[in-house]
């Protein structure tokens, strides 16, 4: 029976992953992921918060008419090809905020690729208090 349990809960956040919003009821807290022009980070971001965050609604985009609980947004320090930098920053809704620490990822010998992004995503919520 376990199994099924595994797949239920995979197909969820795959279905979360892509799009964007809720495999389950829209009762569920709502997290706003805000990303400025950082499509291959925020699709990361996403993946690891969707990952550690699995009794939460969580969207790049709000309806106008949500009331998100939470405002979550990665400030990019220092990019280059092989090595970036950054943090996160969240405000609740209550008016709280905060900033998580600077999460420095880097590879050897070739250019950063979307999929080393993910690491870095994950080591960044990891990292972050957040409010939760």
């Amino acid at each position: 029976m376990a199994p099924l349990k595994n797949i239920a809960k995979v197909s969820s956040v795959a279905m979360l992953v892509a799009t964007g919003a809720a495999a389950m009821g829209n009762d569920a807290p709502l997290i706003l992921l805000r990303c400025e022009q950082q499509t291959p980070i925020c699709q990361a971001l996403l993946q690891a918060l969707s990952a550690e965050w699995q009794d939460y609604r969580i969207s790049l985009s709000a309806d106008p008419d949500a009331q998100a609980g939470l405002t979550i947004r990665y400030v990019e320090k220092h990019r280059a090809q092989d090595w970036l930098s950054g943090y996160l920053s969240w405000q609740s809704a209550d008016g709280q905020s905060g900033n998580g620490p600077v999460i420095e990822y880097s590879v050897m010998d070739r250019a950063l690729t979307s999929s080393d992004l993910t690491p870095y995503a994950v080591q960044l919520v990891r990292s972050t208090a957040l409010p939760l």
